[in-house]
Protein backbone atom coordinates (compact mmCIF):
# COMPACT_ATOMS: atom_id res chain seq x y z
CA UNK A 1 0.00 0.00 0.00
CA UNK A 2 2.50 2.36 0.50
CA UNK A 3 4.58 1.89 -2.66
CA UNK A 4 1.42 2.33 -4.27
CA UNK A 5 0.61 5.90 -2.97
CA UNK A 6 4.46 7.12 -3.19
CA UNK A 7 3.02 6.19 -6.96
CA UNK A 8 0.00 7.83 -6.60
CA UNK A 9 1.28 10.86 -4.91
CA UNK A 10 4.17 10.97 -7.36
CA UNK A 11 1.45 11.16 -10.14
CA UNK A 12 -0.76 13.97 -8.16
CA UNK A 13 2.16 16.19 -7.68
CA UNK A 14 3.80 15.65 -10.81
CA UNK A 15 5.06 19.51 -11.71
CA UNK A 16 4.61 21.25 -8.56
CA UNK A 17 7.68 22.43 -6.39
CA UNK A 18 8.35 23.23 -2.45
CA UNK A 19 7.34 27.19 -2.34
CA UNK A 20 10.32 29.21 -3.25
CA UNK A 21 12.38 26.62 -4.79
CA UNK A 22 13.31 24.25 -7.57
CA UNK A 23 12.78 21.05 -5.31
CA UNK A 24 10.39 18.86 -6.72
CA UNK A 25 7.27 18.81 -3.87
CA UNK A 26 7.01 14.91 -4.10
CA UNK A 27 10.35 15.08 -1.40
CA UNK A 28 7.68 16.83 1.22
CA UNK A 29 4.78 14.08 1.26
CA UNK A 30 7.49 11.39 0.70
CA UNK A 31 9.32 13.03 3.92
CA UNK A 32 6.47 12.98 5.85
CA UNK A 33 5.43 9.09 5.33
CA UNK A 34 8.93 8.87 5.96
CA UNK A 35 8.54 10.87 9.84
CA UNK A 36 5.76 8.70 9.92
CA UNK A 37 7.08 5.52 9.97
CA UNK A 38 9.31 5.85 12.82
CA UNK A 39 5.85 6.69 14.96
CA UNK A 40 4.12 3.85 13.83
CA UNK A 41 4.59 0.64 11.43
CA UNK A 42 0.71 1.17 10.13
CA UNK A 43 0.78 0.68 6.49
CA UNK A 44 -2.55 2.69 6.36
CA UNK A 45 -1.50 5.83 7.85
CA UNK A 46 2.19 5.99 6.67
CA UNK A 47 0.08 6.04 3.26
CA UNK A 48 -1.93 8.55 4.92
CA UNK A 49 1.10 10.62 5.54
CA UNK A 50 2.20 10.50 1.58
CA UNK A 51 -0.92 11.53 0.27
CA UNK A 52 -1.56 14.07 3.04
CA UNK A 53 -1.10 17.36 0.71
CA UNK A 54 -3.15 15.26 -2.55
CA UNK A 55 -6.95 16.63 -1.57
CA UNK A 56 -5.68 19.90 -0.86
CA UNK A 57 -3.41 20.77 -3.72
CA UNK A 58 -4.28 18.47 -6.72
CA UNK A 59 -6.70 19.00 -9.01
CA UNK A 60 -9.34 15.46 -10.05
CA UNK A 61 -8.10 14.06 -6.15
CA UNK A 62 -10.98 13.84 -3.94
CA UNK A 63 -11.82 11.67 -0.91
CA UNK A 64 -14.07 9.55 -2.24
CA UNK A 65 -11.52 9.31 -4.89
CA UNK A 66 -8.37 7.83 -2.19
CA UNK A 67 -11.15 6.05 -0.37
CA UNK A 68 -12.00 3.64 -3.58
CA UNK A 69 -7.90 3.13 -4.09
CA UNK A 70 -6.69 3.03 -0.68
CA UNK A 71 -9.51 2.85 2.04
CA UNK A 72 -11.57 4.81 4.20
CA UNK A 73 -9.23 5.34 6.90
CA UNK A 74 -6.82 6.39 4.24
CA UNK A 75 -9.29 8.82 3.20
CA UNK A 76 -10.33 10.00 6.04
CA UNK A 77 -7.01 10.53 7.70
CA UNK A 78 -5.92 12.84 4.37
CA UNK A 79 -9.39 14.84 4.85
CA UNK A 80 -8.86 15.67 8.04
CA UNK A 81 -5.22 17.18 6.98
CA UNK A 82 -6.66 19.13 4.72
CA UNK A 83 -7.78 23.22 5.22
CA UNK A 84 -10.55 24.61 3.11
CA UNK A 85 -9.10 26.99 0.55
CA UNK A 86 -11.84 29.44 0.75
CA UNK A 87 -11.07 30.58 4.75
CA UNK A 88 -8.44 32.94 4.98
CA UNK A 89 -5.09 32.35 6.23
CA UNK A 90 -5.19 33.27 9.67
CA UNK A 91 -8.46 31.24 9.94
CA UNK A 92 -7.32 28.19 8.18
CA UNK A 93 -4.66 27.96 10.97
CA UNK A 94 -6.58 28.65 13.67
CA UNK A 95 -8.96 25.92 12.83
CA UNK A 96 -6.07 23.58 12.17
CA UNK A 97 -4.33 24.25 15.71
CA UNK A 98 -7.60 23.69 16.94
CA UNK A 99 -7.75 20.54 15.34
CA UNK A 100 -5.29 18.95 15.97
CA UNK A 101 -5.33 19.25 19.58
CA UNK A 102 -8.08 16.88 19.60
CA UNK A 103 -8.22 15.02 16.67
CA UNK A 104 -7.75 10.91 16.78
CA UNK A 105 -4.00 9.78 17.24
CA UNK A 106 -3.14 9.31 13.63
CA UNK A 107 -4.45 12.16 12.35
CA UNK A 108 -2.02 14.42 15.33
CA UNK A 109 0.82 11.78 13.55
CA UNK A 110 0.24 13.24 10.41
CA UNK A 111 0.63 16.61 11.30
CA UNK A 112 2.90 16.60 13.41
CA UNK A 113 5.21 14.54 10.34
CA UNK A 114 3.92 17.77 7.57
CA UNK A 115 5.01 20.50 10.49
CA UNK A 116 8.30 19.14 11.23
CA UNK A 117 9.05 18.48 7.42
CA UNK A 118 8.27 22.41 7.23
CA UNK A 119 10.40 23.30 10.13
CA UNK A 120 13.46 21.32 8.51
CA UNK A 121 13.01 23.14 5.61
CA UNK A 122 12.41 26.35 7.39
CA UNK A 123 15.97 25.54 9.08
CA UNK A 124 17.95 24.73 5.98
CA UNK A 125 16.71 27.34 4.28
CA UNK A 126 16.90 30.27 7.17
CA UNK A 127 20.48 30.24 7.17
CA UNK A 128 21.17 31.00 3.62
CA UNK A 129 18.04 33.54 2.79
CA UNK A 130 17.82 34.90 6.30
CA UNK A 131 14.51 37.03 6.90
CA UNK A 132 13.53 36.71 2.13
CA UNK A 133 12.70 33.37 3.09
CA UNK A 134 9.45 34.19 4.62
CA UNK A 135 8.42 35.77 1.08
CA UNK A 136 7.56 32.90 -0.34
CA UNK A 137 5.14 31.76 2.12
CA UNK A 138 1.66 33.43 1.38
CA UNK A 139 1.87 35.21 5.39
CA UNK A 140 5.04 36.55 5.25
CA UNK A 141 4.49 38.08 8.48
CA UNK A 142 7.44 35.62 10.89
CA UNK A 143 5.71 36.58 14.08
CA UNK A 144 2.31 35.29 12.64
CA UNK A 145 4.17 32.00 11.00
CA UNK A 146 5.75 31.49 14.16
CA UNK A 147 2.58 31.99 16.19
CA UNK A 148 1.47 28.92 13.70
CA UNK A 149 4.31 26.55 14.08
CA UNK A 150 4.49 27.47 18.32
CA UNK A 151 0.41 26.98 18.65
CA UNK A 152 0.75 23.48 16.90
CA UNK A 153 3.62 22.36 19.32
CA UNK A 154 1.74 23.23 22.32
CA UNK A 155 -1.42 21.71 20.71
CA UNK A 156 0.48 18.77 20.65
CA UNK A 157 1.77 18.57 24.22
CA UNK A 158 0.07 15.89 25.65
CA UNK A 159 0.04 13.44 23.01
CA UNK A 160 3.85 13.53 22.25
CA UNK A 161 6.00 15.31 24.90
CA UNK A 162 8.85 12.96 25.37
CA UNK A 163 8.58 11.53 21.66
CA UNK A 164 11.84 11.87 19.37
CA UNK A 165 9.43 13.61 16.36
CA UNK A 166 7.73 15.96 19.01
CA UNK A 167 10.98 16.85 20.25
CA UNK A 168 12.79 17.54 17.05
CA UNK A 169 9.84 19.83 16.43
CA UNK A 170 10.21 21.64 19.76
CA UNK A 171 13.66 22.04 18.71
CA UNK A 172 13.54 23.70 15.80
CA UNK A 173 10.22 26.11 16.92
CA UNK A 174 11.83 26.71 19.86
CA UNK A 175 16.05 27.83 17.43
CA UNK A 176 13.60 29.12 14.79
CA UNK A 177 10.79 31.46 16.55
CA UNK A 178 11.96 31.95 20.07
CA UNK A 179 15.48 32.97 19.74
CA UNK A 180 14.30 37.15 19.87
Amino acid sequence: MINKAIEFATRAHAGQFRKGTSRPYIVHPIEVGDIVSTMTKDEEIISAAVLHDTIEDCAGVSRELLAEEFSERVAGIVAQESEDKSKTWMERKSATIEHIRTAPKEVQMVGLADKLSNMRDIDRDYPVYGEELWNRFRMKDKGIIGWYYIGIRDALKESFEGVETYEEYTRLVNKIFEQE
